[in-house]
């Protein structure tokens, strides 16, 4: 039982440390807001730590969140030449959206790398979805980044945490 509450506290320490730098990142370079990296950043870093402490955030979660976004910024650009072209847009973007979501699922799975699939997912939704309706290739591109970020960022804070439960001879 002491083990389990320890773990917890460990996650409660790991999202609380996320959180922390990414408020300050936030504060630093988006004074004015505009670009959302704090919403987007958080909800991918939070997305990525692991509450048990034998999971360990996997470098393979920033590269699945690469694939779903790659995958959001492709289907962005097809959206947007479609979008000029056909009346009935909306339907056409469920469609791709089923079909982006097929292809990043099945691209995770012939990678061999199912477990990163949610974070693909998320990228790829959190790439296409907004920007989809603004049409800017520049949000779309920008969210790739932050949600890069965020991965890094809980990657970069489990390491640490583990590092120093490692050192106390803890873990």
């Amino acid at each position: 039982m002491q083990l389990a509450r320890f773990e917890k506290i460990i996650y409660i320490s790991k999202i609380l440390c996320c959180g922390l730098i990414i408020t300050c990142i936030s504060i630093f370079f988006n004074k004015d807001q505009i670009s959302n990296f704090f919403l987007w950043g958080s909800l991918t870093a939070f997305s990525s730590i692991q509450s048990d402490l034998k999971n360990k955030v996997n470098f393979n979660q920033i590269i699945g969140n690469l694939i779903g976004s790659v995958l959001g910024v492709l289907t962005w650009l097809i959206l947007y030449k479609i979008s000029f072209h056909y009346p009935m847009y909306i339907n056409i973007e469920y469609l791709f959206l089923v079909i982006g979501i097929l292809v990043t699922t099945t691209l995770c799975v012939l990678l061999k790398h199912a477990e990163y699939c949610g974070i693909a997912l998320a990228g790829f939704l959190i790439v296409t979805v907004y920007d989809v309706s603004h049409h800017t290739i520049e949000g779309a591109l920008f969210r790739v980044f932050y949600c890069a970020t965020g991965c890094l960022i809980a990657y970069c804070v489990d390491n640490s945490i583990r590092f120093l439960l490692k050192k106390k001879n803890i873990q």
